[in-house]
């Protein structure tokens, strides 16, 4: 990828989703509002990149990260969430250059679970506003892509509750993030697999 590769496209803003979600609750649920239940939770994974080009290069990687969950109702929730740390290095090109390839993300999720004694599952759809940069370093000129795209996640998983405060999540989400650089698409999307410690409150 060189610069401009990635072309910024706009499109549906994740804030206005998360306003109106809230608007939408709070009049239906305004007890619930006023009286929120919240979680939080850290944690770490193992993410894919789809697009075969890149993959061979940059490889699979660790993430982290961080998230905030507000119970709306018995089944219903609204979570924001950071994910970050896949930063990889790799020489790339015919002369094989030295390239850094960085992605990162701010997602808001709704999520629906149901919980069983100690046990948690719970299905999630959203939309991130993510962050991709790849710095080429060439003898003859210096290539830089650093731009941000918003796009559609999903997941499902389990909570298992250690006890009225604590709990232990596993994970698995899908991202699509497709971007267009030039006039072909690069599939910045991919799974990932997460382990993530978080307490209510």
């Amino acid at each position: 990828m060189k610069e401009d590769r990635f072309k910024n496209k706009k499109r549906f803003n994740p804030r206005y989703y998360l306003l109106v979600m809230f608007i939408i609750f709070s009049f239906f649920y305004p007890a619930k509002i006023h009286g929120l239940n919240l979680s939080f939770g850290l944690g770490a994974g193992y993410r894919q990149i789809n697009d075969n080009y890149l993959n061979q290069i940059y490889g699979s990687g660790l993430v982290f990260i961080a998230y905030m969950q507000v119970d709306l109702t018995k089944f219903f929730s609204t979570e924001i969430s950071y994910e970050g740390g896949y930063k990889k290095r790799a020489p790339i090109g015919l002369y094989q250059e030295p390239s850094i390839l960085k992605i990162s993300g701010i997602e808001i999720s709704n999520g629906l679970s149901w919980r069983l004694n100690r046990l948690t599952p719970y299905v999630k759809l959203g939309a991130g506003y993510y962050f991709y940069r790849q710095d080429i370093e060439s003898p003859y000129a210096r290539y830089r892509v650093n731009h941000r795209h918003i796009s559609w996640h999903g997941g499902s998983g389990f909570r298992f509750n250690l006890n009225s405060k604590f709990f232990i999540q596993a994970e698995f989400k899908y991202v699509f993030l497709k971007v267009k650089p030039f006039d072909f698409e690069v599939d910045l999307g991919g799974g990932r697999y997460i382990l993530l410690f978080g307490f209510k409150i």
